[in-house]
């Protein structure tokens, strides 16, 4: 199995690593980002016509991760429509940094690119608050910017991330209350796993939504008999959806490799269908893409059948 070592979009699995490493806890970016379950699956949203490689997310993933690594901690959050709970949140990170998420990145002002990023979702660690600004390690190559409250609160409420659970939400006060070995963690990472796919399975039939093999043959359709992607969707899966998906199939590949050694072989030939069709988005080829994605289709049924029979 090759490793890979190199950036990605981890935000909230990087924050969660840096949140636990201020109580002296050394968890890897990667453990959490499959423990969090995010990348278990696949989704179609038919209004928006986006894919994500996943059927969990963010909100409630940190908390699977900190909860299978044995971790008790403190989840906050505030109505939409409400005042954004400032002072309680300035209370919380004089006592120790915060894991503040989702963001919406389009307000996240010191990121040159920001005025292109509206709507995406976003997660960092908050250290300190002063009257007018809160200062921040962001996981996508920003340590120790700081950003006007006013910004902020625009981010915090997230009004426009559309599968967002939560507004003002954060977590705190992480603190470890089990010591599970790591065929534990396997064992109850798996029935995690298996109950996302159980919900989606029980889920009401929505045209609106589509999970698993159905969501990315839904991409296949786009191509091969509506016109074609649209700028938005080749962005999405060029700049974002595939290279993440090959990344997060490769670290569930390692955590399986020990536990589940056929859920890590699927995971690796995942992995590497997935770079496949990142290459061919990127070569504008689009014919050789759809029949790219029947195969990640099919690896992602076979996923989903051996993982729900154990």
């Amino acid at each position: 199995m090759l490793p890979y070592i190199g950036s990605g979009a981890y935000c909230y699995a990087n924050s969660s690593a840096m949140l636990l490493e201020t109580i002296g806890e050394k968890v890897s970016p990667a453990v959490l980002e499959v423990l969090s379950g995010v990348g278990i699956g696949a989704m179609w949203h038919e209004e928006q016509k986006v894919i994500y490689f996943g059927q969990e997310i963010p909100d409630r993933g940190v908390s699977h991760a900190l909860e299978l690594l044995g971790f008790r901690w403190t989840e906050k959050s505030a109505d939409a429509e409400g005042e954004p709970p400032l002072e309680e949140l300035r209370r919380d990170v004089e006592h120790g940094p915060v894991l503040l998420g989702p963001l919406d990145m389009g307000y996240l002002t010191y990121n040159p690119n920001a005025a292109y990023l509206g709507g995406a979702d976003h997660f960092v660690l908050a250290y300190r608050m002063d009257e007018q600004e809160i200062y921040l390690h962001d996981p996508a190559g920003f340590p120790f910017v700081s950003l006007p409250l006013s910004q902020f609160v625009l981010a915090w409420k997230a009004e426009k991330i559309f599968d967002r659970l939560f507004s003002y939400h954060y977590w705190t006060a992480p603190k470890r209350v089990g010591s599970p070995s790591e065929e534990e963690q396997a064992a109850n990472a798996l029935r995690l796993f298996q109950g996302i796919y159980q919900e989606s399975a029980s889920a009401k039939p929505n045209a609106s939504v589509l999970y698993g093999k159905e969501a990315i043959l839904r991409v296949v359709k786009r191509i091969e008999e509506e016109g074609g992607l649209s700028p938005a969707e080749i962005g999405h899966l060029s700049y974002f959806a595939f290279q993440l998906g090959a990344r997060r199939a490769m670290d569930f590949a390692v955590f399986f490799s020990k536990h589940a050694p056929e859920l890590a072989a699927i995971k690796e030939r995942q992995a590497k269908q997935f770079g496949r069709c990142h290459t061919l988005i990127v070569e504008k080829n689009e014919q050789e893409l759809a029949n790219a994605m029947r195969v990640l289709a099919d690896i992602e049924e076979e996923f989903r059948q051996v993982l729900c029979a154990k």
